[in-house]
């Protein structure tokens, strides 16, 4: 079988990080120069970082950074989902001023990313938009905007691209706020750009390989239904990607979970033989023990595992019969980088298993894009 017939804008996109990368870091540097003032994030004491969708777990995945870099001196950092954000978080007004909400949306369109920035100005806090489109709603409700600058792309939905823009402008913002805090030295930016940088690279001499990889799985996965992501910590942010991209690409039912409570719940699941599972996993992470017993708990009632790790089964203590996929190593001092690229073998996936089973992206429309039916732009905004 000839995959070139397969090929798609999913997997396209995969495979043109590597060449994006440098554009994507000079449009982030471009976009954080025009973007919040020194004096105004030097103030900054409280950080919320929020999103729909992948830009939720964006945010979740930026969280270590902004900890590396500014991680000292009473200053809070957290991720929360916009929901929550946009109508039960309560802000104090006595630390408002100290406080800045971040809202990721590369289009900056969703009701609830304006809703969460509305409200946040209302109550006297800092906001800032992290979005690719300056002239959006959100980039307009926003007190700053920090546009990523992701250059176009011919296919570029799902958006895989924009969440590596999302991730590289969130990873720069907390370099950024580490230098001019003075919690982290001058220079600090330029080595957070060289480590996103030696990180993408490595992925380029094996993304061919990755590729066929997936092609020959997805063969064994395409008549699959439903589809099991395990990710703990920030290797969840991966896992929740991944599953979005089966869902949007595929139609699939998909679940995410971490590795214990997947031991608890969906474990339970019957027809295990025809439920693709894949786990997100770093060697060096305090859950390896875990994650070996999780895979190998799943490969016992005959589950087809994926494992997408920085390491071999060996590492993880595990002696099943499953798929493996090696990812490189994440630069030394920079763990959480792991999370920038870990989700390409899963998209290509995806990708694969949308062409071979011939279903459309998003449904191809019709019933999905109808009034009433996709709220995501439409729903009512309240300020609580």
């Amino acid at each position: 079988m000839d995959k070139k017939m397969y090929d798609n804008p999913l997997r396209q996109q995969c495979m043109s990080i590597p060449d994006l990368c440098a554009d994507q870091i000079a449009g982030v540097r471009k976009g954080i120069e025009e973007s919040i003032p020194a004096d105004v994030l030097k103030g900054c004491r409280r950080i919320i970082i929020t999103g729909c969708g992948d830009s939720y777990v964006a945010a979740k995945a930026a969280i270590p950074a902004f900890k590396k870099f500014g991680g000292k001196f009473g200053n809070n950092f957290g991720y929360d989902r916009a929901i929550n954000l946009a109508r039960y978080v309560e802000f104090d007004p006595r630390y408002s001023d100290s406080t800045l909400v971040v809202a990721v949306s590369c289009s900056g369109g969703p009701a609830r990313i304006q809703e969460v920035l509305r409200r946040a100005n209302h109550h006297g806090c800092h906001t800032l938009a992290v979005t690719n489109n300056p002239d959006s709603p959100a980039g307009q409700e926003a007190e700053y905007k920090l546009i990523v600058n992701t250059p176009a792309f011919p296919n570029a939905s799902p958006g895989l691209r924009n969440y590596y823009a999302s991730l590289v402008g969130l990873y720069m913002l907390a370099a950024r706020f580490g230098e001019v805090t003075g919690i982290s030295p001058a220079g600090t930016m330029d080595e957070m750009a060289r480590a996103i940088t030696e990180y993408t690279a490595a992925y380029a001499p094996l993304l061919e390989g990755m590729d066929d990889q997936m092609f020959t799985l997805a063969q064994t996965w395409k008549d699959f239904k439903s589809y099991d992501f395990i990710g703990d910590d920030i290797q969840y942010c991966t896992a929740f990607f991944d599953a979005a991209k089966i869902v949007e690409v595929v139609g699939g039912m998909t679940n995410v979970d971490d590795s214990e409570d997947w031991c608890h719940v969906p474990f339970f699941q019957k027809g295990p033989d025809k439920i693709g599972t894949m786990v997100i996993a770093d060697r060096f992470a305090n859950n390896k023990s875990r994650i070996g017993e999780t895979i190998s708990q799943a490969a016992g009632v005959g589950r087809p595992v994926l494992l997408v790790a920085n390491g071999t089964k060996d590492d993880l203590g595990i002696t099943a019969d499953i798929n493996v996929c090696t990812v490189p190593e994440a630069p030394e001092g920079f763990p959480f980088l792991t999370v920038l690229m870990n989700y390409i073998p899963g998209a290509i996936l995806a990708g694969y298993l949308s062409t071979l089973t011939g279903e459309p992206f998003f449904r191809g429309g019709g019933v999905w894009n109808e009034p009433g039916n996709n709220t995501i732009r439409t729903s009512k905004i309240e300020v609580l």
